[in-house]
């Protein structure tokens, strides 16, 4: 994310008043934290690139599973497509939330119209809506991410026509809205019934960095030591704030490797201090519930259980997957899997450990 950019971000949105809305300490119990998961592939993937995406993914899941824990898995358009069966595994999973990711990798909405948005944004909205087990419940989208963090008023605008209840494109410190700049817990965004969801960040040799292993392999080059050892040092000081640490790992990056070990590490040091795991929407519920007068109706409504009611049906994707199904063609993965865990599941094979795997 260019210097230049978060500047323009603050700037284009600056004539929207303030809301009003101060965020205090926030306290809790105990220690909240925040897994986002990015279920990434590379720019046109290749069927084995696919393949090694869908591994490296569960490779970050399974820790996630077999210790009750839970996880927010951001998923592009794209995603949803060429591994569909895949996601759908992980949506059937009652400590897994799906959120949204864009439609494409590398994609730019602030470079877009609002009508270029719009139609993006609804594509892959239906894409990852459509992901779901023949007979069972549809995905229910409540959160979304741009690619790049890149977005615009614009961006907002289309979210909130699409009951989208919160967007994670922000930055604490780095990215965000007039008068949230050291906000770490979600907020509601003045104008729109959106919230605004802060990324922790750090500092990093005098420089403040956002909490997302893509940028401290890509852009920092620390390795993966020095990136448990960031992690858990940014906990204690959240912990001590009162303030949630979220976090987002790639599994092109964290999915395999040493920084697969910090990852682990650092969710087994959370756990050690007695964290509890929120998804993303659960964190939201946890501040509009602290801040009252921040509520928002689809917030209650999804609080609830929100009624299955189907996007727009252009550009959705029809048929429904079955589990034992394995096809290369559009709309279906291309990889098989079987549901791992101790719950039930609609056309899809159980077996008796915990934890989830691309078979």
């Amino acid at each position: 994310m260019k210097r230049i950019y978060k500047a323009a971000f603050v700037l284009l949105l600056f004539g929207i008043a303030l809301s009003g809305i101060t965020c205090p300490s926030l306290c809790q119990e105990s220690p909240v934290v925040n897994i986002v998961v990015d279920a990434d592939i590379p720019l046109n993937p290749s069927s084995e690139e696919v393949k090694a995406a869908g591994g490296s993914l569960i490779n970050l899941i399974n820790e996630i599973d077999p210790f009750d824990r839970n996880v927010t898995i951001f998923v592009s358009g794209e995603m949803a497509t060429v591994y569909r069966l895949g996601i759908t595994s992980q949506g059937a999973m009652s400590n897994h939330e799906l959120a949204l990711y864009g439609n494409n990798t590398g994609e730019n909405l602030s470079s877009l119209s609002a009508a270029e948005q719009e139609e993006i944004i609804k594509d892959a909205n239906n894409r990852l809506y459509s992901c779901y087990i023949c007979g069972g419940k549809h995905v229910d989208i409540k959160g979304f991410r741009p690619q790049g963090f890149e977005q615009n008023e614009h961006t907002l605008r289309v979210l909130e026509n699409l009951s989208i209840i919160y967007n994670a494109g922000f930055q604490q410190g780095l990215i965000y809205m007039p008068g949230h700049e050291n906000d770490s817990w979600p907020y509601l965004i003045d104008g729109f019934n959106v919230y605004a969801v802060p990324i922790s960040t750090t500092d990093v040799n005098g420089e403040k960095a956002v909490l997302y292993d893509k940028y401290i392999d890509e852009e920092m080059g620390l390795s993966g030591s020095q990136w448990q050892d960031l992690l858990q040092s940014q906990f204690d000081e959240n912990a001590k704030a009162g303030a949630p640490t979220v976090v987002i790992f790639s599994n092109l990056v964290s999915g395999n490797g040493e920084f697969l070990d910090a990852y682990r590490n650092f969710l087994n040091y959370a756990e050690s201090q007695g964290a509890r795991f929120l998804t993303t929407f659960q964190l939201v519920d946890m501040a509009a519930a602290k801040n009252s007068a921040s509520s928002i109706p689809e917030l209650e409504e999804a609080r609830k259980g929100a009624e299955d009611v189907s996007p727009d049906e252009k550009g959705a994707i029809a048929d429904c997957p079955n589990c034992d199904e394995a096809s290369s063609g559009k709309g279906a993965s291309i990889i098989n899997f079987s549901i791992r865990k101790n719950e039930s599941c609609i056309n899809c094979t159980q077996n008796s450990t915990n934890s989830t795997e691309v078979v």
